[in-house]
């Protein structure tokens, strides 16, 4: 029971905090948290701590939790990562996506959905799936996460032409079973859309 209610904070506070609903310099306490939960302050403890792993939040002495600001050079850590993880990701993909995993990549490009963020975290987790790799899956997902963070910020950081301009190739490219194409055409996407983000942030 403990340890659902732990996951559970966890979960919580970790979408408060990635939707800014939880703005950073927010200092989070284990003794208020765990009343709004109804809970003891064990499964709080732990999820703050899971927090902290994540860099989501830093433990302030006798103080509680503090919740943690994007930096520019955290901005630019993290697509740097995201262009060698998600490349290989795309290159493990091309030799094992299924027919339908490349009809929903098609489906999601011609689109113009409402909701940038969300479309584009189902692009990159879709072949992140196909990539066969769960280790993979959840780390670009943890990337993803901190690309939310950032858009959070400002949702217009980067408006749907240019968050789709290089998807077709990297679909091109897993369609023809191009394992080092869908790599290359990955972190080229990944490198345009650091250029963009990091004039507005």
């Amino acid at each position: 029971m403990e340890n659902s209610k732990k996951h559970d904070i966890y979960e919580a506070l970790r979408q408060e905090i990635i939707a800014r609903e939880l703005k950073p310099g927010t200092i989070l306490n284990e003794g208020v948290l765990a009343k709004q939960h109804g809970v003891s302050r064990t499964p709080v403890r732990e999820a703050l701590l899971m927090l902290s792993v994540e860099n989501l939040v830093n433990p302030l002495p006798r103080a509680g939790y503090l919740v943690t600001e994007l930096t520019i050079r955290d901005v630019q850590e993290s697509f740097h990562l995201r262009e060698l993880v998600e490349g290989e990701s795309a290159r493990l993909a091309a030799t094992r996506i299924s027919s339908a995993q490349i009809d929903h990549l098609r489906e999601i490009e011609i689109g113009i959905p409402p909701y940038v963020d969300k479309m584009n975290r189902d692009f990159h987790l879709t072949i992140a799936r196909a990539s066969g790799s769960e280790r993979l899956y959840k780390l670009v997902g943890q990337m993803l996460d901190e690309m939310s963070r950032m858009l959070a910020i400002d949702p217009y950081m980067i408006e749907p032409p240019q968050a789709y301009r290089g998807h077709r190739g990297i679909i091109d490219a897993l369609d023809a079973r191009d394992p080092e194409g869908a790599q290359d055409a990955m972190r080229q996407h990944i490198s345009a859309a650091k250029s963009r983000v990091m004039e507005r942030f």
